[in-house]
């Protein structure tokens, strides 16, 4: 008991170092460690999800409205008064579209920014609390990786990663969702497209793990080394 004491006041953050409202992450496990980060701006991933959502669905809107005002024109007589309504309509959504895109990257940049700086105070602190004994066992290099490296590799995860995997899955999405409204058989092409473009990312990011691991890793024994 009394060593199990000694580990856990040597290896806990003394109070002088918490500070008040921050939050206390998970350790379960990677996944859940990360949630707990990510949940306390859950709001700005929701932005980041609205906006990628509305601009692959305004993108559509402009082949729609250019399909209508052919139709239109090829009416007999043609209604020509309707291509002013069209254009307005092309003009407004693209606005909406373009402040939606720029609502969404500063989102994403502001959750990558926010759980970097979250991540790392959360890292600062823990070595703060250790003892001499403590990093005089742990390598400078490897302590310098993860206050640098590592931690902006989380902010990557979210800007550019989560940014550009929402994006892109909504403009696979939205193909299937509007071709509907013309034939119900346009739904085809889109959705064999969508099978196989899940098929190949699988087996290229099962070709590609191995070997960013083992970069990974070089880098890690780099910095054990420093």
């Amino acid at each position: 008991m009394e060593n199990s004491n000694h580990l856990t006041s040597e290896y806990s953050l003394p109070e002088e170092y918490q500070v008040p409202g921050r939050i206390t992450s998970r350790r379960d496990n990677p996944l859940a460690w990360l949630l707990a980060h990510f949940t306390q701006y859950w709001y700005l991933g929701l932005t980041t999800l609205i906006g990628a959502i509305g601009n692959a669905s305004l993108a559509a809107v402009v082949p729609v409205i250019v399909g209508r005002a052919l139709n239109a024109l090829q009416d007999n007589p043609p209604k020509t008064e309707l291509l002013l309504n069209f254009a307005l309509i092309i003009v407004v959504t693209q606005v909406i579209r373009g402040a939606l895109q720029l609502g969404r990257n500063f989102s994403a940049e502001l959750l990558g920014q926010l759980m970097e700086r979250d991540i790392r105070h959360e890292l600062y602190t823990s070595l703060l609390g250790k003892s001499m004994t403590y990093h005089s066992l742990l390598p400078v290099g490897d302590v310098m990786a993860r206050s640098a490296n590592d931690v902006r590799e989380i902010n990557f995860m979210f800007s550019p990663g989560f940014n550009l995997v929402v994006g892109s899955a909504n403009f696979i999405i939205m193909p299937i969702i509007f071709s509907y409204q013309y034939h119900p058989s346009l739904i085809i092409p889109p959705l064999i497209f969508l099978v196989l473009y899940i098929v190949a990312l699988w087996q290229y990011l099962y070709e590609l793990q191995p070997i960013t691991d083992s970069v990974r890793k070089a880098f890690g024994t780099l910095n054990s080394r420093l």
